[in-house]
């Protein structure tokens, strides 16, 4: 897989997870059936991030990549369908005995389930649940972003993706059989698999994480659904409010970037001939990335040199690089091509900070500055290279913002079925009568909306992408006492 800044979107993270009903009328009905449930004790046992008591020294990704040494038949084409299969399986229907005799079911929790250690041990999933609890994670990529820029090369971000297929085999065999305790240990070794993509300095690997962190979502969603299963309010509420920071990937994005301008970020003066050479570089570059048009004149070294043939302009952007901090000296020897190039870097960097300032406001407040960005993007002529290679902030920014829901979902719903135990399996009239502190909607930053008629209680909250009724979601809570 290579990392590329609009192909990221291509490679769609979400359809990683168990798809989502089909919508109807603009929205996704997510209907769950409650069983009144006190909350367990302690509550560390269902604690769904993974806890320092069981945390050791050591890197992370070495960690999850050694659950794939000398496991080429179990991740190998035909039994990675099956598995597949079985996470597409309705949980009622889930075929215990054969995925029993698969070998998914191995791990640090379950190695007391193997008498004979040549049987397997329970890797490699006991490899994943080990690297999930280590403290550290590098993903010795700092060389290769500055060298490669997006022909960094991310071989491991598909292998992620595969344990999280293994490791949702495994936690729904766990729920299935009504191993709970087992079932929230494997939550806890999903939130260490998806976080360590979030120590990853590229945005692709930020939505890998959501997406990784969704399909547990999914598989505890299930969980909380079945008889006998521990009350997780506290659960939720004790996982990061953020889920995930979008700090170090952000800030990667532009390392990416000017690691093929490093030319045009220095003070060195370019011959005519150089600059022609690295406007023919970009012209490829930009072709990796997506097209943006067929015609002669939308190549990028034709604009570059539409604008080093206005003196007028060369002059103005001349003055805002050396307002921008560029040496004057070596600024006024430039040739024009490599002024309309440097301008150009300069201008993606003032508009790449635009876009991520506001990366961390609450979401409704980042949307609206999100599409002020965008639209000023649109209006600036000169800003040739931030209208191809700026990534689209607001796509990330609601990517977060879906999972930050979704715990914020989950962590209500559990209030709400920590009230019924409380009150006779009796739903709450209204969110006010539960004593207990609840979260507010990411996207509106206000509360959820609640309702009960006929003994079902409707909770929902704002859509995150209001163009798209897949994400938004509405859940429909029954109690069975």
């Amino acid at each position: 897989m290579r990392l590329t800044l609009f192909a990221l979107f291509l490679f769609a993270p979400a359809a990683l997870a168990q798809p989502n009903p089909e919508p109807k009328d603009g929205k996704v009905t997510i209907p769950l059936t409650l069983h009144p449930t006190a909350a367990p004790k302690p509550l560390s046992r269902y604690y769904l991030t993974p806890q320092y008591i069981d945390m050791q020294p050591g890197n992370r990704v070495p960690g999850f990549m050694k659950a794939y040494m000398e496991q080429h038949a179990f991740f190998s084409k035909e039994p990675a369908e099956q598995r597949e299969k079985w996470n597409q399986t309705p949980l009622a229907d889930l075929p215990v005995d054969d995925i029993k005799k698969s070998g998914v079911i191995g791990g640090l929790m379950h190695r007391k389930d193997f008498t004979d250690f040549t049987e397997s041990a329970g890797r490699p999933l006991s490899d994943v649940d080990e690297a999930a609890r280590l403290l550290t994670t590098d993903w010795q990529v700092w060389f290769n972003i500055r060298r490669d820029g997006i022909g960094t090369l991310l071989p491991e971000v598909q292998k992620m993706r595969e344990l999280a297929s293994v490791l949702k085999v495994r936690m729904r065999y766990e729920v299935k059989t009504g191993d709970f305790e087992k079932a929230a240990y494997s939550a806890r070794t999903f939130y260490g698999l998806a976080s360590a993509l979030e120590n990853h300095p590229t945005l692709i690997c930020l939505l890998v994480a959501v997406a990784i962190e969704t399909i547990g979502l999914n598989a505890v969603e299930e969980m909380i659904q079945q008889p006998g299963c521990p009350n997780l309010y506290w659960s939720f509420t004790e996982m990061p409010a953020d889920v995930f920071s979008s700090r170090l990937a952000t800030q990667g994005e532009r390392v990416i970037i000017h690691a093929h301008f490093k030319s045009l970020v220095d003070n060195t003066v370019m011959s005519d001939a150089e600059a022609k050479t690295m406007a023919e570089t970009i012209d490829r570059l930009t072709r990796m990335i997506g097209p943006d048009g067929k015609a002669e004149e939308s190549k990028f070294s034709a604009r570059f040199a539409a604008q080093a043939a206005d003196e007028k302009k060369v002059a103005a952007f001349r003055q805002e690089l050396i307002a921008a901090g560029r040496k004057a000296d070596a600024v006024n020897k430039f040739p024009p091509l490599q002024v309309a190039m440097a301008h150009n870097l300069l201008r993606y960097d003032i508009l790449l900070d635009e876009f991520y300032r506001h990366m961390h406001l609450p979401h409704a407040e980042a949307m609206k500055l999100a599409a002020e960005a965008e639209a000023k993007l649109k209006d600036d002529a000169d800003a040739v290279l931030a209208r191809q290679l700026l990534p689209s902030i607001t796509k990330v920014r609601s990517a977060l913002t879906r999972v930050q829901q979704r715990v914020a979902y989950l962590r209500v719903v559990e209030a709400v079925r920590l009230y019924a135990h409380d009150n006779g399996g009796k739903l709450p009239e209204k969110l006010a009568d539960i004593k207990l502190p609840l979260p507010l909607d990411p996207v509106t930053g206000k509360e959820f909306s609640y309702s009960v008629k006929d003994g079902v209680a409707t909770l929902t909250g704002g859509n995150p992408n209001p163009d798209q009724a897949a994400t938004n979601r509405v859940y429909e809570l029954r109690v069975k006492k």
